[in-house]
C-alpha cells in the first residue's frame, strides 16, 4: 500500500489546544470524515496521544444519541484511514517514537465491524506509528453476520498487538428492548457478546470493555453482567450520554455528570465485590464546549466549504 496514495484536504479544523483538534478531511466526492489529534490531560501528549480515525464516512446504523448516523455515504478503504493517522502524524514529527502511550481509536464515525478494511488498515499501523507505545483501540456495537470480520480482527491482533490491544463493546444498558432501540440494527445479545469478547483475551492481554453511555432511566443491573461476563476478562466502563442533537430529538439525557450519577453507587460496588474493574470514565467537559463528538464536525459543514491542502 502507498504511504501517500491519498493525500485528503481539510475541510475544516477546529478545537482547543488543550483537549483535542478535529479535522474534516475530504476524500472527494462528498465524502467527508472526521479524524481526531487529541491528549488526556493533565497528561502531556508525550506521555498519552490519542488519535481518533473514521472507518466510514457517516454511519449507516443510526443510534439515536450518535450525530454521525443518517448520511452514509460507504466505507473508507484501509489507505484511506491510514491517511488519517498520517495526518496526526504529520501534526507532531518524531513524536511517535518517544510516547509512552500511543492509542489509535478506530471509533470516530461509522461502525468499524461494517468495513471489511478496518483489519487490514489495524495491521498498517506499526509501520506507520514505530512506537514503544502503540496500542490499537476499537468500539463496537457487535452486529449480526460479522463473524469472519471478527476473525479477521482476531487474526490482526495476534499478529501485531499481543498485549497493545483494546476491543470496547458499546452495550448502553442491561435491558434487552432499550438495546433494541438505543442500536437499530441485529446485534449480538449479552451471552453471545461474552463469547466473543473471550476469544480476544489471552494471557498478557487487556480487559475487553463493557461500555455504557447511560441515559436517564435506563435499566443498570450488575447482577445481569455477572451472569454474562468473567471478570477477569471483562472489565466495566461508565460513561456520560453526549449532548448531541440526536440524543436531544430522542429525548435522551445523560445519567452521568448529573446528581442521578450517584444512583449508580450501589451497582458499581457491587460489581467491584465481584471482582470487576468499574472504570467511570467521565472525560473532559471541554470535549463537548468545542463540539467535539462524533459527527458534529461534519455536520456543520454539509452544504459546503472552501478546501485547503492537509498536511
Amino acid at each position: 500500500m502507498a504511504e501517500r496514495r491519498f493525500r485528503p484536504r481539510i475541510a475544516d479544523l477546529r478545537g482547543h489546544p488543550g483537549v483535542a483538534t478535529i479535522a474534516v478531511l475530504d476524500f472527494g466526492g462528498g465524502r467527508l470524515a472526521e479524524t481526531v489529534d487529541g491528549r488526556a490531560p493533565p497528561l502531556t501528549r508525550r506521555e498519552k496521544w490519542i488519535i481518533n480515525v473514521s472507518t466510514q464516512f457517516g454511519c449507516p446504523v443510526g443510534c439515536p444519541c450518535c450525530d454521525a448516523g443518517g448520511d452514509f455515504r460507504g466505507n473508507l478503504s484501509a489507505a484511506q484511514i491510514l491517511a488519517e493517522v498520517r495526518w496526526a502524524r504529520a501534526r507532531h514529527p518524531r513524536l511517535a517514537a518517544s510516547c509512552k502511550k500511543l492509542k489509535v481509536h478506530l471509533a470516530r464515525m461509522g461502525e468499524p465491524s461494517l468495513n471489511d478494511a478496518v483489519p487490514q488498515a489495524a495491521a498498517g499501523l506499526p509501520a506507520l506509528l514505530p512506537s514503544p507505545g502503540l496500542m490499537c483501540c476499537l468500539a463496537t456495537v457487535a452486529p449480526r453476520g460479522r463473524e469472519r470480520w471478527f476473525s479477521d480482527l482476531l487474526l490482526a491482533k495476534q499478529r501485531w498487538f499481543s498485549g497493545r490491544f483494546q476491543l470496547q463493546f458499546s452495550i448502553q444498558s442491561t435491558d434487552p428492548a432499550l438495546r433494541r432501540r438505543l442500536i437499530p440494527i441485529p446485534h449480538l445479545d449479552l451471552g453471545e457478546l461474552a463469547r466473543l469478547g473471550e476469544a480476544f483475551v489471552e494471557p498478557g492481554d487487556r480487559k475487553v470493555g463493557l461500555n455504557f453511555a447511560l441515559a436517564e432511566g435506563a435499566p443498570f443491573d450488575p447482577r445481569v453482567i455477572v451472569r454474562h461476563f468473567d471478570p477477569d476478562r471483562f472489565l466495566v466502563k461508565l460513561t456520560p450520554l453526549n449532548p448531541t442533537a440526536a440524543s436531544a430529538r430522542a429525548g435522551l439525557a445523560s445519567l452521568l455528570r448529573t446528581p442521578c450519577q450517584r444512583e449508580l453507587e450501589p451497582a458499581a460496588r457491587h460489581l467491584a465485590a465481584e471482582g470487576y474493574e468499574v472504570i467511570w470514565s467521565i472525560g473532559d467537559g471541554r470535549e463537548d464546549r468545542i463540539g467535539s463528538n462524533c459527527g458534529q464536525a461534519v455536520r456543520r459543514l454539509r452544504g459546503g466549504l472552501t478546501t485547503r491542502p492537509a498536511a
